[in-house]
């Protein structure tokens, strides 16, 4: 069941998140043009891309163990650190490699975030 939540908020997040850097591209395609608009879209990629990784490494973490009962508190951490690597990676082969236009990027990578604020972000809540 907490599996489903899980699944069920983590599309939630990320359709929310793939509409708003949508409508940012369209925006931004009539206003800068093409190459401003592939930035940002390559900074919503990094975005929804570290929150199917996270979604993964915490349906990892919280799985049943053999050995614990509980959650597995290290996997949460290593999950946690991977993604910011993760996303560091991105960002430097985004900017570093490709030379995509920075501040595109940046706003690119922003503004999904605020799907967590809609979507209630992807770990399921206990209500009581």
């Amino acid at each position: 069941m907490a599996v489903d939540r899980l699944q069920q908020t983590l599309r939630r997040v990320v359709l929310i998140q793939a509409a708003l850097i949508t409508m940012a591209a369209v925006v931004l395609f009539l206003e800068k043009g093409a190459e401003f608009t592939w930035a940002l879209l390559y900074g919503g990629a990094v975005t929804i891309a570290s929150t199917g990784f996270s979604a993964w490494r915490l349906r990892l973490a919280t799985e049943p163990n053999e050995h614990e009962a509980g959650m597995d508190v290290a996997g949460v951490f290593q999950s946690a650190i991977l993604k910011y690597v993760l996303v560091v990676g991105l960002l430097a082969l985004g900017l570093g490699v490709l030379k995509l236009h920075p501040l595109a990027v940046i706003i690119g990578f922003l503004l999904p975030q605020i799907g967590f604020l809609f979507g209630r972000g992807y770990a399921p809540r206990r209500r009581g």
